[in-house]
């Protein structure tokens, strides 16, 4: 028995002793690799050499993101140049005067507006630039001359009064008489909403009729809502800077909230347009047509055939100086009689099936075009 536990505690010795000769072997080994390491770099390498080489990397990676900061910034420039191209050829196309031109410039530069072009071509563009303007500037400081400007400026653009169907983004939109709901939520017991009318309006303040409250105090916040007529209507807050001879003036605000919205704006057209019938992917025949009416989610068409709920096309036609749409996928949702004195041809209503952005881009910029030709030609008379 005794022999038989001397192997096994023989044998655990002797492996101790191995492993203990083996890690102090690799101890070695490694102090030897490390000085011949160290050997090889005081041989080939001196401790200045080596500083020497550190800092050329260095200055190689500054010297790189030096270039890609010039090179960033040339490209932003260079971007910003045709920007400012496009804003010259938009502000030449609505034969702006030069002081307003000088003042949109200040107030694209002002706001960091990326597309300087669009400040003239869309109302909530404009209003949201403007508010970042008078924040920067501190509208307070700024002289009364350039505010009368602006507002000028708005109407040029047709921003003031907006078409129908356009939405509202700013108070600064409002025209005199206008009606309003005005409620003081805050007040204790709270005051029932009333009626007012939009009295006047500046780019600092607006007014409205006062109810027959009695004094409201200087920083009452009180409630207010405004229905635009063919479009939504706009609840927001702002506060009483005034309450002077009938008038209550409030501060300006962008932070309204629309409601019951109409999807698009919709306006009647005469456009020719090919349009090309899909049965289960296969292409069917191709019929010509005439677009009676377009907006940015759809269009009405007359067509000589009568076509099914659910029908899908592909339309390809041309927006008068917005170019071409091709290959623009519909469906359509709904079909009529033939509109009177046109008894050969069924309108078709159509909603748009694919990815439209750039269509739908152009056909809203044609869309409020016409609108802003309405709007003036109605001004004109």
């Amino acid at each position: 028995m005794n022999s038989i536990l001397r192997k096994p505690l023989l044998f655990g010795v002797m492996f101790n002793v191995s492993a203990f000769a083996t890690a102090a072997d690799n101890e070695s080994l490694f102090e030897t690799f490390g000085k011949s390491i160290d050997s090889a770099m005081n041989k080939y390498f001196s401790m200045e050499t080596i500083f020497l080489l550190i800092a050329c990397a260095m200055l190689l990676i500054f010297a790189v993101v030096l270039y890609e900061t010039y090179r960033s910034r040339k490209v932003k420039r260079e971007l910003w140049t045709l920007a400012m191209a496009r804003f010259d050829v938009q502000a030449e196309k609505l034969n702006l005067r030069l002081s307003s031109v000088a003042i949109l410039k200040r107030i694209v530069q002002k706001s960091g507006l990326d597309d300087p072009a669009s400040i003239m071509k869309f109302s909530h563009v404009f209003e949201n630039s403007l508010d970042k303007y008078y924040i920067s500037e501190k509208i307070e400081s700024i002289a009364n001359e350039i505010l009368v400007q602006i507002g000028v400026l708005r109407k040029e653009l047709g921003f003031s009064p907006l078409p129908r169907g356009i939405s509202l983004t700013s108070t600064r939109q409002f025209c005199s008489g206008d009606k309003c709901i005005i409620r003081i939520p805050d007040n204790d017991p709270p005051i029932p909403a009333e009626t007012c009318y939009v009295y006047d309006s500046d780019e600092r303040r607006w007014s409205v009729t006062r109810p027959e409250w009695s004094q409201v105090p200087k920083g009452t916040w009180v409630q207010m809502s405004l229905t635009k007529p063919g479009d939504a209507e706009y609840a927001f807050r702002t506060q009483v800077l005034e309450d002077l001879k009938g008038e209550i003036f409030l501060s300006h605000t962008n932070r309204l909230v629309r409601t019951q919205q109409r999807n698009w704006l919709r306006v009647d057209a005469d456009i020719p347009v090919m349009a090309t019938q899909l049965d289960e992917a296969h292409i069917g025949e191709v019929l010509s047509g005439k677009i009676v009416d377009i907006s940015g989610g759809g269009l009405g068409m007359l067509l000589s055939t009568r076509l099914q709920k659910n029908t899908v096309l592909i339309l390809n036609f041309e927006i008068p100086g917005r170019g071409k749409i091709t290959d623009l996928l519909v469906r359509v949702i709904r079909v009529a009689g033939p509109p009177e004195g046109i008894s050969s041809k069924v309108v078709h209503s159509v909603s748009f099936e694919s990815e439209t952005d750039l269509a739908r881009e152009k056909i809203i910029q044609y869309v409020f075009e016409i609108q802003r030709e309405s709007l003036a030609a109605r001004q004109s008379d």
